[in-house]
């Protein structure tokens, strides 16, 4: 259950969402998900997703700090173990992209990498996230009703748009990490208000869904891209590497040109505008 009730009060709402989240991270730490995703995948996408409901409400929250703190610090503890899953899908990507026994060898050589951590990870994790978990209960909101929610949405729609614009300017990898954290949550945001306008907010929810995975990819190749730099002798020899290092310099730059684009749809309103607009969603839905 990712979605805030108007008909609901908002500490109620917060919380329930919440603690399906927790408990759907803790409870999937056993065995990868239905639909094929790996644990560590999945946690840290439970991870992203209780920060952006965190963020939804930060400015009714005392509790922010600590809570986002203890679940990025959480979801810390896997990055080391999705970056190896990240390499190894965003090179399969890449020989699908552009076929070629380069490609093909090195994403054999990737997933023969086996990283005997993982074990001891997840379970520090799980500690960390229970610990969050026993909190739960004491969450309350300083606000009520729309107020709870439509300031942290304008908030953040205000940074992804601005990110987006240094993005454009810089195409630095960095960059556009940053837009893509914020174009995540602004996501994020939109799904947890769905119930105010199910219908209007469709299309929305489908042009920031293809945003994100286009954003994602470029992060799969800046990650890649790094990585080679790093160590290229991981990679193969260096008639293989250099083969690798054109490919994802052009398929960054298709992806580049594709996220711009929808970014233009998603970040077309000014930040008073959208508060505006969900106000009166919310409302009326009341």
């Amino acid at each position: 259950m990712y979605k805030f009730d108007p008909n609901q009060s908002a500490d109620e709402s917060f919380r329930a969402v919440a603690r399906s989240q927790l408990d759907e991270a803790l409870n999937g730490l056993d065995s990868d998900d239905t639909n094929g995703r790996s644990v560590v995948h999945e946690a840290r996408r439970r991870c992203k997703k209780l920060r952006g409901l965190l963020r939804l409400v930060r400015p009714g929250f005392a509790g922010f700090a600590r809570e986002n703190a203890a679940i990025r610090d959480a979801a810390a503890l896997l990055s080391h173990l999705r970056d190896a899953e990240v390499l190894q899908h965003t090179v399969t990507d890449l020989a699908a992209w552009r076929p070629g026994p380069a490609l093909e060898r090195i994403a054999e050589r990737l997933g023969a990498e086996h990283d005997a951590q993982q074990a001891q990870r997840l379970g520090e994790f799980r500690l960390h996230l229970a610990a969050v978990r026993e909190r739960l209960p004491e969450w309350t909101l300083k606000r009520s009703g729309h107020d709870a929610a439509i300031p942290g949405l304008r908030e953040t729609y205000r940074k992804a748009r601005r990110l987006m614009r240094r993005a454009h300017r810089t195409h630095h990898p960095v960059d556009f990490h940053e837009w893509r954290k914020a174009s995540k949550n602004h996501g994020f945001h939109l799904d947890l208000l769905k119930k105010v306008a199910p219908d209007m907010l469709a299309d929305d929810l489908r042009v920031v869904e293809q945003l994100s995975m286009q954003l994602g990819l470029h992060h799969d190749l800046a990650v890649l891209s790094d990585a080679i730099g790093r160590n290229p002798e991981r990679f193969g020899d260096g008639g293989d590497v250099d083969v690798l290092r054109e490919t994802v310099a052009a398929r960054t730059g298709e992806i580049e040109a594709e996220a711009f684009r929808l970014g233009r749809q998603v970040f077309a309103e000014r930040p008073r505008a959208v508060a505006e607009r969900f106000s009166s969603y919310w409302r009326s839905a009341a």
